[in-house]
């Protein structure tokens, strides 16, 4: 099991150009809390996904595996499916009025197959359904080029564990 809130890295993380894997697990590590914890291809944990929201339904917080929010998510109020990131700096929670990326959900039937469009400054980038049996995302620049790809998994564990469960109760 790893560790919440491990020792510092010896050398620092950096970008790379090898490809990266990532799992994201839909279980806080913070008790009555709702959010997901997302660990790299060696088990450790790398970002922490928590809200501290009542609902759950207006601000998300990213954060590194020591609990310092690096970015905060907002809904955007009166814009129907637009999401502003704004990094914190110096735990100054969202402080700055321009945000750093902007999501924004795109319709359906003008866009075909781009769900949503990604603004990093002056970058555009578009997430995009797959066709194919499994449910999959990729996050593509202008140039048609992946940038990202997000395919769902799930465990053949759960169907036995609901069987077994279900056993139980009759």
């Amino acid at each position: 099991m790893a560790k919440v809130y491990p020792q510092e890295p010896s050398s620092p993380q950096c970008l790379t150009s090898e490809r990266e894997t990532y799992t994201l697990w839909l279980k806080s590590l913070v008790f009555h809390s709702n959010g997901c914890t997302v660990y790299d291809s060696n088990g450790d944990i790398v970002y922490r996904v928590d809200n501290y929201d009542r609902k759950g339904r207006r601000e998300v917080n990213l954060m590194d595996l020591r609990g310092k929010v690096l970015c905060t998510i907002k809904k955007r109020l009166l814009a129907f499916g637009c999401w502003d990131g704004h990094r914190c700096i110096n735990s100054n929670f969202g402080s700055q009025e321009q945000p750093w990326f902007r999501v924004k959900r795109c319709n359906q039937m003008i866009k075909g197959k781009v769900a949503c469009q990604i603004s990093v400054g002056c970058q555009r980038y578009n997430i995009v359904k797959t066709s194919g049996k499994t449910e999959a995302f990729r996050i593509v620049n202008m140039d048609g080029q992946i940038v990202a790809e997000v395919i769902i998994q799930y465990p053949s564990f759960t169907n036995m564990i609901f069987q077994s469960y279900n056993r139980v109760i009759n």
